[in-house]
């Protein structure tokens, strides 16, 4: 066996230095919590109402008021995914795509801009507005569509 002459350990920073990759760090993770909550938050919240000639839709990032003078409303109704596959993501530009949920900006498969709340395929909100199209799965959809017209 071999005698130690000489052992040091790396020379320690006498400053905050040392501290800065684990506030990095916590920073990252908090982040990432906050996140994963909202996600979830998204997923149970987000909801559509029409109020002061507006169309409201609440959700964790996406959210937005939408002018009904913007809106297409002759064209707006009910589509089933499963059959008009031109209206199906053909990918993400900014949201958040899980299993049976989709929320924020995609693009569609006939290449149009669209705003997508989907967390079912056969009963979705189609609604063109200026810029966009805006898909929102909902249950009462001929009656939100009906209340949009008066």
């Amino acid at each position: 066996m071999e005698n130690t002459i000489f052992y040091e350990n790396i020379t320690q920073y006498k400053g905050f230095q040392h501290f800065i990759p684990i506030v990095l760090l916590v920073i990252i993770i908090i982040f990432i919590v906050v996140l994963i909550i909202g996600i979830i938050h998204a997923v149970k919240y987000t909801s559509i109402a029409i109020k002061d000639n507006e169309v409201i839709i609440k959700s964790f990032l996406y959210g937005r008021k939408i002018p009904i003078k913007d809106i297409q409303i002759n064209e707006t109704r009910t589509i089933n995914l499963n059959q008009e596959s031109d209206y199906n993501i053909s990918f993400r530009t900014n949201g958040i795509s899980l299993t049976n949920f989709h929320s924020g900006w995609m693009k569609l498969r006939n290449g149009q801009k669209a705003l997508v709340f989907l967390t079912n395929k056969e009963n979705v909100l189609f609604m063109p507005v200026k810029d966009f199209i805006v898909l929102f799965s909902m249950e009462k959809v001929e009656e939100f569509i009906r209340k949009l017209k008066e």
